[in-house]
């Protein structure tokens, strides 16, 4: 018991010394996409056919330094048209209720996700291992302003209907409402898997999720499209096609 004990410790230590990092770390473009790292918890954002689009929205209370990232590279808040919520967990859709008030960002999100977004509030999360055990009391204490969306999706959506090109589609193995953005050779995939702690391109499950078997079958979807070379994920990350199906061999 005192072994697992002092391992598990020592993992929070390295996905704390982790957060530490990330909190000042920002990517540099790819394949025009800019990802803005703030606590571990990733924001995309990228143009679609002369609309701009934001991908996530960090935690509440980090909307400030998330703000500074997109001015240092750039972007003015002003101009995304669109915030897609890949879910509703507070390290993603935290930041949405700040961006519509400030800035009048129109939030796109699944409509299995509504309740949770009403109540700023994290559903129950089942860990995969140690480290997602041992932060889950203190993720589940955390909340954030409830949000309603302005574009309500189901199973598939046509990002046509807002001016740009690409699909969302449903993959409601994290949480109930979680979608995946498909743009062009890009899968903005949330939750589905994330990038490994120390090896960030490296895949690894999720820390948290209830149903692996439905996970399964959420990333054989996404792989299924074969015009996707690279995963942009919630955290760490972004991910090779190829490193996804050559992890996932040995998941299954």
């Amino acid at each position: 018991m005192r072994v697992v004990v002092i391992m598990s410790t020592l993992l929070l230590s390295t996905f704390l010394v982790s957060c530490a990092t990330e909190q000042i770390a920002s990517k540099p473009v790819q394949g025009g996409v800019q990802t803005f790292t703030v606590a571990l918890a990733n924001t995309h954002v990228l143009d679609v056919s002369g609309v701009r689009l934001m991908i996530d929205s960090g935690k509440a209370g980090n909307e400030g330094t998330l703000i500074d990232k997109m001015s240092e590279a750039g972007i003015d808040p002003a101009s995304i048209d669109y915030l897609i919520l890949t879910h509703g967990h507070t390290d993603h859709a935290g930041g949405a209720a700040y961006f519509k008030r400030h800035f009048g960002t129109r939030i796109i999100a699944s409509a299995a996700e509504a309740s949770m977004l009403a109540e700023g509030k994290n559903d129950d999360l089942c860990p995969t291992n140690m480290v997602g055990g041992v932060l889950k009391p203190f993720i589940m204490r955390e909340s954030y302003p409830p949000v309603t969306a302005d574009v309500v999706v189901g199973d598939q959506f046509d990002l046509a209907s807002i001016g740009a090109h690409g699909i969302i589609v449903s993959i409601p193995s994290h949480t109930p409402g979680s979608i995946a953005v498909l743009i062009d050779n890009k899968a903005f995939v949330g939750d589905l898997v994330r990038g490994g702690l120390l090896q960030k391109t490296m895949p690894a499950r999720h820390f948290y999720m209830c149903d692996l078997e439905k996970n399964n079958s959420d990333i054989r979807k996404i792989l299924a499209n074969e015009r996707i070379d690279t995963w942009y994920t919630g955290h760490m990350g972004p991910l090779s096609v190829d490193s996804v199906k050559e992890a996932f061999a040995q998941w299954q």
